[in-house]
Parts: C-alpha cells; sequence; structure tokens
C-alpha cells in the first residue's frame, strides 16, 4: 500500500488487524495497527509536525475524557485523524511503545522487503 502511494483507512486497520489477531498474531497485529495508523496521520513526506501535542493531549493523557476529546474534536470532519488517533490511544494503553517513523517498524520492513523481491521476481 504505502510503495503504491495508497493511504490506510479505519477499514483497512480494522481488517490487517483483524486478519493478524485472529491467525495469532497479536504483537504484529498490534505492530501493524501502529503502522497503519501513523500513516493515516502524517503528512506525504512521512513528517508529524504535532505529534507533542498529540502525545500529550490524546495519546497518553492519562484521564478518562482523552477518548471522548478525540472524538469531540474531529466529529465533524477528519474521521481518519480521528480513528488513527483513537487506535495509537489503544496501542499505548495497552503498554506498546509508539514508534513515530512507521517506516522504521521491523513489520513494515519485512512487508517492504518482500514487496520488492515478488515485485522483482515477474
Amino acid at each position: 500500500m504505502h510503495q503504491e502511494k495508497v493511504e490506510p483507512d479505519p477499514a483497512t486497520c480494522h481488517f490487517v488487524f483483524s486478519a493478524y489477531a485472529n491467525s495469532g498474531f497479536h504483537s504484529t497485529a498490534m505492530e501493524a495497527l501502529q503502522v497503519l495508523s501513523m500513516r493515516m496521520i502524517c503528512e506525504e513526506d512521512g513528517s508529524f509536525p504535532e505529534k507533542a501535542g498529540f502525545e500529550d493531549d490524546f495519546i497518553f493523557a492519562e484521564d478518562m475524557e482523552a477518548e471522548s476529546r478525540i472524538v469531540q474534536l474531529f466529529k465533524d470532519s477528519e474521521e481518519n485523524l480521528a480513528v488513527a488517533l483513537l487506535n495509537l490511544r489503544w496501542c499505548a494503553v495497552l503498554g506498546f511503545p509508539i514508534s513515530w517513523s512507521a517506516n522504521q517498524s521491523p513489520w513494515a520492513r519485512r512487508l517492504s522487503s518482500n514487496y520488492t523481491a515478488r515485485k522483482g521476481a515477474t
């Protein structure tokens, strides 16, 4: 998806996460969810300009209202951003470290190398 410039959406996140989780690959499911969520948020060049604000206000917030703030803030627009922030918050709450560079994820690197190898073989 990334190499073909196809942007993930909430449905893609759900299907990829479910496929890994249903197969028993729970850590991979969480890593994939995180990478796809980061790619929903990041700019085309991979940058994430508002990272600090999102981290403190939404992803790592310790108050009970963080999810409500995410939904309220983005309820009339930017559904992808709201879903991505909720996904990242879920990853953080479950104890998975948040990597702000989706391309450095072992899951993303494995997929990229497999894609490159298969594309070169055809």
